[in-house]
């Protein structure tokens, strides 16, 4: 795995996928936070009066995904092409050992099944944190521009707000309620945000992992880097077009939950068949390139 992180740092694709997603987080903030700031002093103006209202316009709305006071085109951008962003400095792996040479080495020094095995994980693991880590920035830089570290009075009234118990002027806050993960956001919004970008980082993998595995079975560098993020806006498109949008995957990884007919089992399945599929495809490149040695 070290061998793995070393030749991943040195390859310029690395600086140029993990540059582009801190441009875009830090730009969504920038962006998120200024639409924060102006949708707190109109609502100062307007409900100074109510502290209901107050509490439930928070700063975590900024963050990376919750799409804040108006639709963050930036925001929107990382959950759209970050299989792209991250294929370019990933996918091609296993390409670029089979173009210099090193994979015949590799292969006589550690056997066939470690250096897979080891590819598959590698890819896997970095794909996650590479995902994760822009977000969790995009966190801090959140806090950090409007000096608010401590969300729990939102929560507080996130929890009257579930139970009807909350005293508001009409109904403008209603679509505050979330379908999944509710309860997290009732204890903090942390909780909620955390357990949505983990599992943005867990299909990160998959999708650069089905990069890799169909590198083991076509010759074009750029399609293999390509495909994940073809693949992705592919079951966008159809999912979009046959109104099936609580399958969709962009649907249900953006916290913000911007559609309806979202569930738990929905999310499961369809990571389950990802999974499987970059598992079978990479297991048949596997065996169709045995005769490599």
């Amino acid at each position: 795995m070290y061998a793995e992180l070393l030749k991943m740092v040195k390859n310029k694709n690395f600086y140029i996928g993990a540059a582009c997603l801190l441009l875009l987080v830090i730009g969504a903030v920038v962006t998120g936070v200024k639409e924060y700031n102006e949708y707190v002093k109109l609502l100062q103006r307007i409900y100074h009066h109510n502290q209901n209202v107050l509490a439930l316009t928070s700063p975590h709305f900024a963050w990376i995904g919750l799409g804040g006071y108006s639709f963050n085109v930036l925001s929107a951008l990382y959950y759209f092409l970050f299989p792209l962003l991250l294929s370019i400095p990933l996918a091609d792996s296993i390409y670029r050992d089979q173009s210099s040479g090193n994979l015949h080495y590799q292969l006589t020094r550690m056997g066939r099944g470690v250096y897979y095995r080891r590819k598959f994980l590698f890819a896997y693991i970095s794909a996650f944190f590479l995902f994760l880590l822009p977000l969790l920035l995009g966190v801090v830089l959140v806090n950090l521009l409007t000096n608010h570290w401590d969300y729990s009075s939102f929560s507080h009234a996130y929890r009257q707000l579930m139970d009807g118990t909350l005293q508001l002027p009409d109904n403008s806050f209603e679509g505050e309620k979330k379908t999944l993960f509710s309860s997290l956001l009732a204890i903090s919004p942390y909780w909620y945000i955390f357990v949505y970008y983990v599992i943005g980082g867990l299909f990160a993998g998959g999708y650069v992992c089905l990069g890799l595995a169909f590198s083991l079975v076509m010759k074009n560098r750029y399609l293999i880097t390509l495909l994940p993020q073809i693949i992705y806006m592919v079951c966008w498109a159809v999912l979009t077009i046959t109104n099936k949008l609580g399958w969709d995957p962009f649907n249900f990884l953006v916290p913000s939950q911007p559609v309806e007919g979202l569930s738990y089992h929905k999310i499961v399945i369809v990571f389950a068949l990802q999974f499987m599929m970059a598992l079978g495809v990479f297991w048949y490149g596997v065996k169709k390139n045995e005769d490599v040695l």
